[in-house]
């Protein structure tokens, strides 16, 4: 959707440009090369791409396919993740024995209290 000068964008568009990092796949690779077909129809296009889609080759295909794959890489890990993931396996069992009534809400808002009572130990917080 374009802005206008001065229009806040909305949540559910951040939110979009956040979700479509993933890499494209063969045939959206393909769609776009096809981009100088496109004379204003969409569905004219679109079919017209399926059509020529399903008539390549293997080796044309595997073009596409090897483009794809070169696209996508491994997601790095994030550190800070990793010690709330360690902190919450170690005290929901914890939790779970001291009070079975709880519901899973009620202990997952434990933790997050209790987490954030915990101090950081990153290096970058170290004085």
């Amino acid at each position: 959707m374009a802005l206008c000068p001065g229009q806040a964008r909305t949540q559910t568009e951040n939110r979009t440009k956040i979700a479509n990092k993933r890499p494209p796949g063969p045939y959206a690779l393909f769609v776009r090369s096809m981009k100088k077909f496109y004379a204003g129809n969409l569905a004219d296009f679109s079919r017209y791409c399926a059509c020529q889609w399903r008539q390549l080759s293997e080796a044309e295909r595997d073009k596409f396919r090897k483009q794809a794959a070169a696209l996508r890489r491994p997601k790095p890990r994030n550190p800070q993740s990793a010690a709330y993931l360690k902190f919450v396996s170690k005290m929901y069992e914890c939790l779970r024995k001291k009070h079975p009534g709880w519901t899973a809400k009620r202990i997952r808002e434990q933790l997050m209290k209790g987490y954030q009572k915990v101090k950081c130990k990153c290096p970058k917080n170290k004085k």
